[in-house]
C-alpha cells in the first residue's frame, strides 16, 4: 500500500519532466509513464503501466549516456539517458534529439536535482554552467549563485585540469561513448584536494548537435585514503614477516643457516644437480668432548666454542656454499656443483680447527674428550637429486651423519650423540 501512494506520487511528479521519463517498480515493470513519454513514444502510460520496459521500448537503459530506442511504432528515438533511484523505485529520463521535445518547464528537473546527494553540474558547449546542485556546493566549495553563467573552471584552481577534463569528455560523448566511473584528482575552489569518481551523459540540441552536458560527480577520497593506508599496513605487515622469517632462517648464536634454510639450501642444490647433472656433496662437522665442556665450564663457555667453530667454518668453504647449524654441537655445508676430491679438501681445513684458547684444568675431569672436531662427507646420489623434498634431504643428511658417527667410533657413539642432542640445553 505505501508502495502504491509512493508510485501514485512519483507519476504526477513526473509528468511535470520536459523529457520522456518514467519509472519501474521493485518487480520490474513499469509503474509510471509521463506524459512526454507519451507524446515522444506514441504510446499512453494505460498501454504501458504494468508491462516491462523492453516489451514497450525494445532496448533498455541500463546505464546514463546513449540510447537507441523504438516508439510505438518501431520509429528510432536516439538520445541519451539518466538514470537515478529513490526508495524501491528506478527511474529513467531520455533527452532525446528531437526538436519537439523539451517544451516543458525544467523547474521541477532541477527541483528533483537539488536534493540528489552527487554533486550534478550542467554546461553548456562552452563549458558554462547552468545548473549547479547543493551536492556540489557542498563538495567544491562555491555557491551556485556565484558560478551559474560562469566558466566551470571556476569550480577548481587547477584551470588546465578542470579544462582537460572537459575536453576529454566531450570527445567521448561527440564519439558516442560513455563516460562513468571515471575517477579525476583536483583541487577544489576551496583548496580541497579530492579524488572524485565522474559520470557525464551529453545534452543535444534540437537537430541532435552536442549542446553540453551533465557532469555527475562523487567524492570517494576517504575509500581512497583507506585503501592507501591499507596498502601502507599491508607492506609493514609484509616486511615485519619478512623480517621475521629471515630472523627464523639463521641460527641466532652463531650466524649460520638455521636447518630449516639449510634443508632450503641442499633441496635446491640437489634439483639443479638433477637438471645439469653437476655432483653435489655435503659436510658434517660433530664438535668432540662439547657436552663435556658444557658440564665442565656451564653453557657460556660451550657458547664461545660454537661461536669460534662456526667462524671457522666459514672461513673454510667457498662462495657457493652454505653452512648450517643442525643441532647444539651438530653442522653440515651443502657444497653444490663440489666433487668429493674438493670437499674432502675442505674437510681437512674444517678438521683442524681447535679452540681460540686451552681451557683451564681446574674444573675438568679425567674422562673429558678433548676439544676437536669430527668431519664427514658424502656426495648426494643421482636417485636422491631427482628424489622428492622429504626423500632427497633426508636422506642425504642421515647418511652424511652416519659418516660422522662411524668416524666417531661406531654406533655406541652415535647413540650417544643422539642422547645428547635430546638432552643437550646450550643455545
Amino acid at each position: 500500500m505505501q508502495l502504491d501512494a509512493q508510485e501514485a506520487a512519483t507519476a504526477r511528479f513526473l509528468d511535470g519532466f520536459p523529457d520522456p521519463t518514467w519509472s519501474v517498480d521493485p518487480t520490474g515493470r513499469l509503474c509510471a509513464w509521463n506524459r512526454a513519454a507519451e507524446s515522444v513514444l506514441g504510446l499512453p502510460a494505460s498501454a504501458a503501466l504494468g508491462r516491462y520496459p523492453q516489451e514497450v521500448l525494445g532496448t533498455v537503459p541500463q546505464e546514463t549516456g546513449p540510447v537507441d530506442l523504438r516508439d510505438a511504432d518501431g520509429r528510432p528515438v536516439g538520445g541519451s539517458a539518466v538514470l537515478w533511484s529513490d526508495g524501491d523505485l528506478r527511474h529513467t529520463s531520455v533527452r532525446v534529439c528531437r526538436g519537439d521535445v523539451g517544451v516543458v518547464s525544467r523547474r521541477l528537473l532541477e527541483g528533483l536535482l537539488e536534493h540528489v546527494g552527487d554533486a550534478i553540474v550542467t554546461v553548456d558547449v562552452q563549458g558554462v554552467v547552468q545548473l549547479l546542485n547543493k551536492g556540489a556546493e557542498r563538495l567544491y566549495g562555491v555557491r551556485a549563485a556565484d558560478l551559474v553563467g560562469r566558466h566551470v573552471r571556476g569550480l577548481c584552481r587547477d584551470d588546465d585540469g578542470i579544462e582537460e577534463y572537459l575536453d576529454a569528455v566531450r570527445r567521448e560523448l561527440v564519439a558516442g561513448r560513455t563516460w562513468s566511473g571515471v575517477e579525476v584528482e583536483l583541487v577544489t575552489a576551496g583548496g580541497r584536494s579530492i579524488v572524485v569518481e565522474s559520470a557525464a551523459t551529453a545534452l543535444f540540441d534540437g537537430h541532435g548537435g552536442y549542446a553540453g552536458a551533465v557532469l555527475v560527480s562523487r567524492d570517494v577520497t576517504p575509500v581512497r585514503e583507506l585503501e592507501q593506508s591499507l596498502r601502507a599496513a599491508t607492506r609493514a605487515l609484509r616486511d615485519r614477516a619478512a623480517q621475521m622469517a629471515k630472523a627464523t632462517h639463521r641460527d641466532a648464536l652463531t650466524g649460520v643457516a638455521a636447518r630449516s634454510l639449510l634443508q632450503e639450501r641442499l633441496s635446491a642444490a640437489l634439483g639443479a644437480a638433477a637438471d645439469a647433472d653437476e655432483p653435489v656433496c655435503v659436510l658434517a662437522a660433530d664438535l668432540d668432548g662439547f657436552r663435556a665442556v658444557n658440564d665442565s665450564y656451564g653453557l657460556a663457555a660451550g657458547d664461545a666454542l660454537l661461536i669460534a667453530f662456526a667462524a671457522h667454518l666459514r672461513s673454510a668453504l667457498p662462495p657457493s656454499a652454505t653452512a648450517g647449524r643442525l643441532g647444539a654441537d651438530e653442522f653440515a655445508v651443502v657444497l653444490p656443483g663440489t666433487g668429493e676430491e674438493q670437499a674432502e679438501r675442505i674437510a681437512a681445513v674444517v678438521r683442524e680447527w681447535t679452540p681460540p684458547a686451552p681451557l683451564p684444568a681446574r674444573g675438568r675431569r679425567a674422562d673429558d674428550r678433548a676439544v676437536g672436531v669430527t668431519v664427514g662427507v658424502v656426495r648426494a646420489t643421482p636417485l636422491e637429486c631427482r628424489s622428492p623434498f622429504d626423500t632427497g634431504v633426508r636422506s642425504v643428511l642421515q647418511r652424511v651423519e652416519d659418516a660422522v658417527a662411524r668416524q666417531k667410533g661406531g654406533d655406541g657413539d652415535s647413540r650417544r650423540r643422539a642422547s645428547d642432542r635430546a638432552s643437550d640445553t646450550a643455545s
